[in-house]
Protein backbone atom coordinates (compact mmCIF):
# COMPACT_ATOMS: atom_id res chain seq x y z
CA UNK A 1 0.00 0.00 0.00
CA UNK A 2 1.44 3.00 -1.39
CA UNK A 3 0.47 6.56 -0.15
CA UNK A 4 1.10 10.05 -0.03
CA UNK A 5 0.05 13.15 2.26
CA UNK A 6 -0.84 16.55 0.80
CA UNK A 7 -2.50 20.08 2.05
CA UNK A 8 -5.15 21.16 0.11
CA UNK A 9 -4.19 25.01 -0.46
CA UNK A 10 -7.73 25.93 -0.53
CA UNK A 11 -8.93 24.58 2.80
CA UNK A 12 -6.21 23.69 4.45
CA UNK A 13 -7.04 20.21 5.18
CA UNK A 14 -4.86 17.18 4.72
CA UNK A 15 -5.84 15.42 1.74
CA UNK A 16 -4.73 11.39 1.18
CA UNK A 17 -3.94 9.47 -2.14
CA UNK A 18 -3.47 5.88 -2.25
CA UNK A 19 -2.33 3.52 -4.43
CA UNK A 20 -4.39 1.21 -6.80
CA UNK A 21 -6.62 -1.28 -4.80
CA UNK A 22 -6.63 0.95 -1.62
CA UNK A 23 -7.87 4.40 -2.95
CA UNK A 24 -10.64 3.98 -0.45
CA UNK A 25 -8.65 4.30 2.60
CA UNK A 26 -8.21 8.23 1.55
CA UNK A 27 -12.03 9.21 1.75
CA UNK A 28 -12.08 7.32 4.66
CA UNK A 29 -8.96 9.34 6.25
CA UNK A 30 -10.31 12.43 5.15
CA UNK A 31 -13.62 12.47 6.25
CA UNK A 32 -13.25 10.02 9.29
CA UNK A 33 -10.29 10.81 10.74
CA UNK A 34 -9.22 14.25 9.16
CA UNK A 35 -6.82 16.32 11.66
CA UNK A 36 -8.37 15.18 15.13
CA UNK A 37 -5.94 13.81 16.91
CA UNK A 38 -7.81 12.54 19.24
CA UNK A 39 -10.16 10.45 17.29
CA UNK A 40 -6.89 9.10 15.54
CA UNK A 41 -5.72 7.85 18.88
CA UNK A 42 -8.63 6.57 18.87
CA UNK A 43 -9.15 4.72 15.39
CA UNK A 44 -5.24 3.66 16.47
CA UNK A 45 -6.52 2.02 19.97
CA UNK A 46 -9.33 0.46 18.33
CA UNK A 47 -7.29 -1.28 15.34
CA UNK A 48 -4.32 -2.12 18.19
CA UNK A 49 -6.24 -3.93 20.60
CA UNK A 50 -8.10 -6.51 18.58
CA UNK A 51 -9.11 -9.41 20.47
CA UNK A 52 -12.35 -10.93 18.64
CA UNK A 53 -12.23 -12.35 15.40
CA UNK A 54 -14.03 -9.44 13.94
CA UNK A 55 -14.63 -5.46 14.86
CA UNK A 56 -16.52 -2.87 13.24
CA UNK A 57 -16.31 0.60 13.84
CA UNK A 58 -19.13 2.47 12.11
CA UNK A 59 -18.27 6.50 10.65
CA UNK A 60 -20.13 8.74 8.89
CA UNK A 61 -19.48 7.69 5.85
CA UNK A 62 -17.42 4.60 5.90
CA UNK A 63 -16.76 1.54 8.15
CA UNK A 64 -14.00 0.02 9.33
CA UNK A 65 -14.23 -4.01 9.87
CA UNK A 66 -11.28 -6.28 10.91
CA UNK A 67 -11.45 -9.60 10.54
CA UNK A 68 -8.97 -12.29 10.63
CA UNK A 69 -6.15 -10.34 10.97
CA UNK A 70 -7.23 -8.01 7.22
CA UNK A 71 -8.94 -4.45 8.13
CA UNK A 72 -11.86 -3.47 5.83
CA UNK A 73 -12.88 -0.40 4.77
CA UNK A 74 -16.00 0.40 3.20
CA UNK A 75 -18.57 3.33 1.96
CA UNK A 76 -22.26 3.19 4.24
CA UNK A 77 -23.89 3.93 0.74
CA UNK A 78 -26.10 0.20 0.32
CA UNK A 79 -27.27 -1.59 -2.44
CA UNK A 80 -26.58 1.29 -5.07
CA UNK A 81 -26.80 -0.37 -8.11
CA UNK A 82 -30.46 -1.40 -7.03
CA UNK A 83 -30.95 2.63 -6.85
CA UNK A 84 -29.91 3.55 -10.26
CA UNK A 85 -31.61 2.63 -13.40
CA UNK A 86 -29.59 0.10 -15.85
CA UNK A 87 -28.12 2.57 -17.92
CA UNK A 88 -26.19 3.79 -15.15
CA UNK A 89 -25.25 0.59 -13.30
CA UNK A 90 -22.06 0.56 -15.68
CA UNK A 91 -20.88 3.69 -14.19
CA UNK A 92 -21.04 2.62 -10.64
CA UNK A 93 -17.74 -0.12 -11.30
CA UNK A 94 -15.53 2.90 -10.39
CA UNK A 95 -17.07 4.16 -7.58
CA UNK A 96 -17.19 0.92 -6.31
CA UNK A 97 -13.77 0.17 -6.85
CA UNK A 98 -13.35 3.84 -4.66
CA UNK A 99 -15.31 2.88 -2.29
CA UNK A 100 -14.03 -0.07 -0.76
CA UNK A 101 -10.26 -1.24 0.24
CA UNK A 102 -8.07 -4.25 2.42
CA UNK A 103 -5.01 -4.12 3.92
CA UNK A 104 -3.24 -5.91 6.82
CA UNK A 105 -3.78 -4.64 10.58
CA UNK A 106 0.09 -3.85 10.11
CA UNK A 107 -0.17 -1.90 7.40
CA UNK A 108 -3.03 0.35 8.58
CA UNK A 109 -1.15 0.86 11.90
CA UNK A 110 1.73 2.21 9.86
CA UNK A 111 -0.43 4.41 8.09
CA UNK A 112 -1.93 5.92 10.78
CA UNK A 113 1.24 6.46 12.45
CA UNK A 114 2.53 8.29 9.15
CA UNK A 115 -0.68 10.35 9.17
CA UNK A 116 -0.35 11.26 12.77
CA UNK A 117 3.50 12.56 12.23
CA UNK A 118 1.89 14.48 8.80
CA UNK A 119 -1.20 16.42 10.47
CA UNK A 120 1.13 17.36 13.45
CA UNK A 121 3.49 19.46 11.83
Amino acid sequence: MEYTFKIDFITGLPIAEFSYGHEAFAPWLEQEVSKDLVKLQRVIEFVSDVNVQTEILVGKEYTLTIENGEVEVKANVQNIESELPENLVDDVDGFEHDSMAICGIEDLLIMLESWRHFIKK
